[in-house]
């Protein structure tokens, strides 16, 4: 049940974390020859050991956990800010974290920024960024 925003900087989000597997991949990408999404020789002609993940997947596990967070606030307002800085292939396990950087008022409404990124299952980082909502009400 959502309760009344009551956050601080410094709060971290519960992390989300995934396996991505080749079928999703292609769900987003859609299926296509010479994709170095979707076509595993084509990613490997181009250096890759396997296909690569849409960079915008892993931007929407952001958008999920502050969604899962925020609720309402990030769907009506909510913005993300983000660079990928290394390939996610198809197995990686990525894990998505934020961190509390701001509150302000805002028209009277709390808006929450965070630092956030994804790492795989290595621990290196492979998006990093920002995102903020409304926490006019958080979801527990």
């Amino acid at each position: 049940m959502p309760r009344t925003a009551s956050v601080t900087v410094g709060t971290q989000l519960p992390p989300l974390k995934k396996t991505i597997n080749q079928r999703q991949i292609d769900c987003y990408s859609g299926v296509r020859p010479k994709s170095i999404h979707t076509d595993v020789e084509w990613a490997k002609q181009k250096g890759f050991r396997a296909p690569l993940v849409q960079a915008l997947m892993c931007t929407a596990y952001v958008s999920q956990m502050m969604m899962t967070w925020l609720g309402e606030g990030f769907v009506r307002g909510g913005k993300i800010s983000a660079s990928f800085i290394k390939p996610v292939i198809v197995g990686d396990t990525l894990t998505a974290h934020a961190a509390v950087t701001a509150v302000d008022d805002v028209d009277g409404r709390p808006r929450v920024t965070v630092e956030c990124w994804c790492e795989n299952q290595d621990g290196e980082k492979t998006l990093v960024g920002s995102a903020s909502g409304f926490a006019d009400r958080l979801r527990t």
